[in-house]
């Protein structure tokens, strides 16, 4: 245990990022004693985590979704300045939501904060003009993917690599049978998880063409069994409306992890979702689709070969990527090839992934570069 008293104002911006602040924050208060506050919802919360501004309302992606969404934006990041203001944090940590999150560095910065990023923007995937910015206002980066500590070492930006968390706590909770059972699920029929991605935009995106998908498909498998995770924060009367075209899904919560792990095939969301799937060996298809307008944006500012984390990791396409058109019959025809050659026919490929990753306590590692940073 550290003798260590210090304020630290942690800003995530969605579920996922604060998912992983909340293990940040546990493995912290291990270590000493802080004065904890966040941008958050009631996750971090309940942690005792004293919360300056909940972001539910500003978790969006894609330009035109963010200019929509400007009003809240703004109200937000008016509301994380004066708490910073008011607080004067002895350091704050951003968690990934880097469109807003760069702007609370700068700030911070500019009141003599100190910025430590914990999975940092994406900055090999988008024009390099970003790293310069993280460079100014960044003290350390924290960082998630193997070859990222490189990358910014190289820029001139301290960097830590402390494994992806996923590669330790992703896993199924329940045995097959017991979780088939309590989702009233046939052990016996071919299994499809679809994830449509925790946002509202973007299961309004993605729910109507995986609607068709899941119905295309029947008429080769009538029987098969589609099952939702949904998000923890997400209100199940968001998504019921559109579950009408899709008779008989089993929407689940808290139980994504045994859905993929035990699925014939997924069609997955781009996003931290993806890399679970690899983990837990799912044969996937990655979709995604924001507005038109965003996309031509995106296409303009964005280098990537890939799009799904998996196959960034890899160097190469282990699960098909159908971005923004989404060809329902195209994914439909992918996803029961996937069905028809089972989970053997990518698990070496993806055990290659797992092993890039390390398996360790990377939360634990996390908090003692936040603590010795302090400390020094």
């Amino acid at each position: 245990m550290h003798n260590i008293d210090k304020k630290v104002f942690i800003s995530t911006g969605e579920l996922s990022g604060e998912t992983h602040a909340c293990h940040l924050v546990e493995s912290l208060q291990k270590s000493g004693s802080f004065q904890i506050s966040a941008m958050g919802s009631e996750k971090l919360a309940a942690l005792g985590v004293r919360l300056a501004r909940d972001y539910r309302n500003i978790s969006v992606t894609g330009l035109t979704e963010v200019i929509s969404h400007a009003g809240h934006i703004k109200r937000a990041f008016d509301a994380v300045k004066a708490h910073i203001r008011a607080e004067r944090p002895d350091l704050v940590v951003l968690v990934d939501f880097p469109g807003f999150n760069m702007r609370i560095a700068r700030f911070a910065r500019s009141l003599d904060i100190p910025v430590i990023y914990f999975i940092p923007p994406q900055v090999w995937a988008w024009k390099r003009g970003r790293m310069e910015k993280i460079r100014k206002y960044v003290n350390r980066i924290i960082c998630i993917l193997p070859f990222e500590e490189d990358l910014y070492a190289k820029a001139g930006v301290p960097a830590t690599y402390v494994g992806h968390p996923f590669a330790a706590t992703v896993g199924p909770t329940l045995d097959r049978a017991v979780f088939l059972s309590h989702i009233g699920a046939p052990p016996d029929k071919p299994i499809l998880t679809i994830m449509p991605g925790s946002r509202k935009n973007e299961i309004a995106r993605h729910m109507p063409p995986l609607a068709k998908i899941v119905a295309i498909m029947r008429r080769s498998l009538p029987d098969l069994t589609v099952i939702l995770p949904l998000a923890e924060s997400m209100d199940d009367r968001v998504v019921r409306p559109y579950l009408q075209g899709i008779p008989g899904v089993i929407p689940v919560k808290k139980s994504s992890h045994n859905a993929l792990a035990y699925c014939d095939a997924a069609i997955v969301a781009s996003g931290s979702a993806t890399l679970e799937a690899a983990l837990l060996k799912a044969p996937t298809a990655i979709i995604y689709r924001i507005s038109w307008f965003s996309y031509a944006i995106a296409r303009l500012i964005v280098h990537v070969d890939f799009i799904g984390l998996p196959n960034i990791i890899a160097g190469k396409e282990i699960f098909p990527e159908f971005i923004q058109s989404l060809d329902t019959e195209t994914i439909a025809s992918k996803a029961l090839s996937m069905i028809d050659k089972g989970r053997w026919d990518v698990a070496g490929e993806l055990g290659s992934i797992v092993d890039k990753l390390k398996k360790q306590d990377s939360y634990r590692l996390a908090a003692d570069t936040i603590i010795n940073f302090l400390e020094k």
